[in-house]
């Protein structure tokens, strides 16, 4: 160890001939700088010039005696780490017990053994000295988790709670979004602020999930004090303590809010624009704009009764009115013809499936590669007869063979340039008839059991 490594070991004796005699024992090793003082006193001076890390004090000395100088010395806190060793020719319990009592860590009776002073020094000094950098180490550990927390406090939603899920800390930026005071919120649950619109089945994996010490990770819709809602990216994490025993849960949230709503805006735009266009299709043929409008509903009813999801009822209800969008581009003296087709005619109006898909397939949004499907599709017949690909049964998407439902029906109900309006029990009939051939026969059971509020569409969009 060089002269830069050495430990201070201060020794406070009143007789000079020990101090030397136990300054040359530890000077031997090479391992330490070794101070003296003559008194408890002066002992307590040499402290506040320099770090120590051990302290070899005897007990017998004129004014303050050892005892009371490791009195002074463990309720200082600038001190009170320091080991103490005391030196005594007394070596009876009385005195070793009270040396403990005043803050000893050992004890060594004069006259002492070289070898057991080396020993016994060098253990505390060692000691004092892990403990000291376990103490540097768990100080800029704390300093670290400070500036994190202040980080993580400044740029998320953050709360936390005891394992029952009641909130035991939530941070500023919390308390901000939701409205709510630091008071409102501690000892209460998140359902606080939880929207009744969000599916309980969601709350339920999400404490399966952490309470099984994993982390969970999703976008909830939330409630504000004022009842307004606001949307959070949100992790929750289980804290384990050494022994892995859960002993909260911590919640760390970003407010996604303006992105939830810019992409709304943006889906509405999509949809409208879609909506547009299928509208422009439609009159191009000199047909009614509402009839992309009845399809989407019709659609959008026949979808949610089949069992399909949320977001594919509301998919195909905004890429339904593009069913027919291949239309402008087929000619006008086939498109407009009041007769029926030739041959020939019809092989080129089939083709507008094919346009339609050419048209938005390109995309790379779900909104528009889902048009691109109904349009492809919706002239698909379950027994295989239809066209451009002659798909049979399943192979059809459900959004084609629902679309394909929705709109022979409409189309049979409405004026068209090639035909008059069917009544409503012969449309009927002919769907019927056409089950398990043209159509799937699920869904024109689900179209007559609905046909109540299928006229009232058909009512309330008529022109």
């Amino acid at each position: 160890m060089n002269t830069l490594e050495k430990a201070n070991v201060l020794i406070i004796d009143d007789n000079t001939k020990n101090i030397q005699i136990a300054a040359n024992v530890l000077k031997s090793t090479n391992s330490y700088n070794i101070f003296f003082a003559t008194s408890g006193e002066k002992g307590i001076d040499q402290l506040k010039m320099r770090q120590h890390c051990l302290i070899l004090l005897d007990i017998n000395m004129p004014g303050i005696d050892g005892y009371q100088t490791a009195q002074i010395i463990k309720n200082d806190p600038l001190y009170k780490q320091i080991p103490i060793i005391f030196l005594s020719a007394n070596a009876n319990k009385e005195s070793i017990n009270k040396g403990f009592e005043y803050g000893a860590e050992d004890y060594i009776t004069k006259p002492f053994e070289e070898s057991e002073l080396i020993h016994r020094v060098k253990t505390h000094v060692e000691l004092f000295m892990a403990r000291k950098q376990l103490q540097v180490e768990v100080d800029d550990t704390k300093i670290l988790l400070e500036q994190y927390k202040m980080v993580v406090d400044a740029s998320a939603l953050v709360s936390k709670t005891d394992i029952k899920g009641n909130i035991t800390y939530v941070n500023d930026k919390f308390c901000k979004t939701s409205q709510y005071t630091r008071e409102e919120l501690i000892g209460q649950n998140h359902n606080l602020v939880r929207s009744p619109d969000v599916p309980k089945a969601l709350y339920t994996n999400m404490w399966d999930t952490i309470t099984a010490k994993n982390v969970w990770s999703g976008v909830l819709k939330n409630i504000k004090k004022d009842g307004s809602y606001y949307y959070v990216n949100s992790t929750i994490s289980p804290i384990l303590n050494s022994y892995g025993k859960i002993v909260e849960y911590i919640s760390l949230r970003n407010d996604i809010t303006k992105e939830v709503q810019l992409k709304k805006d943006i889906i509405a735009t999509q949809k409208e624009v879609l909506s547009t266009l299928g509208e422009l299709g439609e009159n191009r043929s000199e047909e009614t704009g509402n009839h992309v409008t009845r399809v989407a509903l019709i659609s959008e009813l026949l979808a949610k009764s089949y069992g399909c999801s949320k977001k594919e009822v509301e998919l195909l209800k905004m890429a339904s009115p593009m069913h027919d969008i291949g239309k402008v581009i087929i000619p006008d003296s086939i498109l407009l013809k009041p007769a029926k087709l030739t041959f020939e005619e019809f092989e080129v109006m089939k083709k507008h499936t094919t346009y339609g898909w050419e048209i938005f397939n390109k995309s790379t949004h779900t909104l528009l590669k889902t048009a691109a499907l109904v349009a492809y599709e919706h002239h698909e017949k379950w027994d295989g007869s239809g066209y451009p690909r002659g798909l049979k049964g399943e192979d059809i998407h459900i959004f084609g063979r629902i679309s394909a439902v929705a709109d022979v029906f409409d189309a049979l109900c409405s004026k068209r340039v090639y035909k008059e309006q069917w009544g409503l029990s012969d449309a009927i009939d002919f769907m019927t008839s056409q089950s398990g051939t043209a159509f799937e026969p699920k869904l024109i059971d689900l179209l007559v059991e609905n046909i109540d509020e299928i006229v009232e569409i058909k009512n309330k969009f008529n022109k």
